[in-house]
């Protein structure tokens, strides 16, 4: 399945590594869930100084067709598609 994927950057340098990687990371998505539409992803760097961990806050966005559910636990790892 192609995915249409939108990737937007905000304080952060695009670079076709990055790219790439998001891209990637993106097209597993079918594994979880064949019905999704749409995926919007939005990499961003926070205003506030961190000294360590990961730097960035990447938020997803997916769209699924009426009637199917996606739920993402970020927690407990799980992953979840349902249709009626």
């Amino acid at each position: 399945m192609q995915l249409p994927v939108e990737i937007s950057y905000r304080g952060v340098e695009k670079s076709d590594q990055l790219e790439h990687l998001i891209r990637g990371k993106a097209a597993r998505l079918d594994r979880f869930c064949d019905h999704i539409s749409r995926c919007d992803i939005v990499v961003e760097h926070p205003n506030h100084a961190q000294h360590s961990g990961n730097p960035f806050r990447v938020r997803i966005d997916v769209t699924v067709p009426p009637g199917h559910e996606l739920v993402a636990d970020e927690k407990q790892e799980r992953t979840k598609c349902t249709s009626p």
